[in-house]
């Protein structure tokens, strides 16, 4: 014989929530008699199930409920409900009920009360809510980790019922998924997030762990988010473990109105103008400011002159063996040249010097066409975020993202146009000065291609991706005659 702890919650569940109307007849009395504020009414089975119909038929009501009392006689159970069709509507109620002989007999109800039960921790009241802990991956991302999430962002949401994951990719860095989200009533709310954590397998992390991607990356998103001078996604959740050795990211969802870039294909020249904009607005915040000495967590800190020529020299070797018959005598000629000048490039000082993004290559940009067909950028992947010369940042992008005819019909005007826009809050960065930084600085993109070889799996994606990069590298370097520049100094 069923308790009466059983009952209710076949009742909620199975009779209310999925429509087992017929089910009334074997856990409820024949009649059950209904005890509200001044009036007793007795129902049959078939004027139950009438009633449950024509309730379900109106809103489709659901129930989330919770027993607070039971013994062998008589079970207390406190309601939420939310309606699922028709106006949106919550309420919440408390009611008693009576069993005899494994049968619900009698139920004694309190008024409906609009809104839903608020007790410690619910997320009726937000400011109770504990801050979301740190995860040991994406599959452990619950509707309650999300309400908390959102809380303490300050994102006003409705209950959260229901958090599913569509993996977007396993990576050697980072595992990310998009967020699918329900709610217990309709909202305008976010409908998906973007989540970026530490991949499943620490071997797979050593790598961001020993240069320190993962809290370089929440330092980065933690000091733009509050006041962004350039375009990125709304930060939800950035937070690392003490170690380093975790990443909780949860970004706002942008692919509904945005497309990520492609780095083989790489951008047009229009595209190309809107990440150079948006760079020049993160440089002119953050140049020669007081800010700058704190911080303490940029790339430079974790690679050295001495690393970097030794990563650069074995790339180096690799791109011989790998393109020996897709490169030609010049392309090495500049691969080999840059070997023995990379340690005084990276040790090369400026007067301008701000924050870096590091890392501005297509794939790591989101493109928005905006109204009348001009697209806009947004910068995500900040792991390499570093201080430096501003003209890293352009060099980096327009060397690497552009083809060789595109880069050239727009660059000189594309590093003008930056120069502005941070001429506007330091006029004495003029365009020779700019120009000239930029000529010695296209040497970046070629150093981390290069490097880069060493720790991209040798496969026919990866291969013709670096092939491209280095011919678009080389060919930029030549145009600038840039190590005659880096010699000369």
């Amino acid at each position: 014989m069923r308790t009466p702890r059983e009952l209710i919650v076949m009742y909620w569940d199975r009779v209310w929530n999925n429509g087992e109307l017929e089910l009334v007849r074997e856990i409820c009395g024949d009649p059950i008699t209904r005890h509200d504020a001044s009036t007793v009414i007795k129902l049959s089975h078939d004027e139950q199930i009438e009633r449950i119909r024509y309730r379900r038929t109106q809103s489709e009501p659901y129930f989330t409920h919770e027993v607070v009392l039971a013994d062998d006689t008589f079970v207390c159970s406190v309601w939420n409900a939310h309606t699922r069709k028709g106006t949106p509507i919550q309420r919440c109620g408390i009611e008693v009920f009576q069993a005899e002989n494994g049968r619900l007999t009698h139920c004694w109800n309190s008024p409906y009360i609009s809104g839903r039960w608020g007790r410690e921790g619910d997320p009726a009241v937000p400011a109770n809510l504990k801050a979301p802990e740190i995860l040991d991956s994406l599959e452990q991302i619950s509707p309650e980790w999300l309400q908390r999430l959102f809380a303490h962002s300050g994102t006003e949401v409705p209950l959260v019922t229901i958090a599913r994951n569509e993996q977007i990719g396993q990576g050697t860095v980072c595992s990310t998924a998009k967020v699918n989200i329900a709610y217990n009533i309709p909202s305008p709310a976010p409908q998906t997030v973007f989540a970026k954590f530490h991949p499943a397998s620490p071997h797979l992390g050593a790598k961001a762990v020993r240069f320190g991607y993962f809290p370089r990356e929440v330092a980065a998103y933690n000091l733009l988010s509050s006041d962004p001078p350039v375009q990125i996604p709304r930060v939800y959740l950035a937070q690392t473990n003490k170690e380093g050795t975790k990443l909780n990211l949860v970004l706002e969802d942008l692919s509904h109105r945005c497309r990520l870039g492609n780095q083989l294909d790489g951008c047009n020249t229009a595209e190309a103008a809107a990440v150079v904009e948006q760079l020049a607005r993160l440089h002119r915040r953050f140049l020669n400011s007081k800010e700058l000495n704190q911080i303490t967590w940029g790339v430079e800190q974790c690679f050295d002159k001495s690393h970097l020529e030794t990563s650069y020299s074995s790339g180096a070797t690799i791109c011989h063996d790998r393109f020996a018959n897709q490169l030609g005598k010049a392309e090495f000629s500049i691969i080999d040249e840059f070997g023995p000048l990379v340690g005084s490039w990276w040790d090369r000082k400026s007067d301008f010097r701000t924050l870096l993004h590091g890392d501005p290559r297509v794939d790591n940009i989101l493109f928005e066409m905006g109204a009348g067909g001009n697209p806009s950028a947004y910068l995500v992947d900040w792991q390499l975020a570093r201080i430096g010369d501003p003209q890293i940042d352009v060099a980096y992008f327009l060397t690497g993202s552009l083809s060789a005819q595109d880069r050239r019909t727009c660059e000189r005007d594309l590093v003008k146009r930056h120069a502005a826009l941070v001429r506007e809050i330091e006029p004495c960065y003029t365009d020779e000065i700019a120009m000239h930084s930029y000529r010695l600085n296209t040497v970046a993109g070629l150093l981390y291609t290069v490097g880069a070889a060493n720790k991209l799996p040798e496969n026919p994606s990866i291969a013709a991706l670096l092939l491209a990069l280095v011919k678009r590298n080389c060919t930029a370097v030549e145009d600038w005659g840039s190590l005659n520049g880096l010699r000369s100094r």
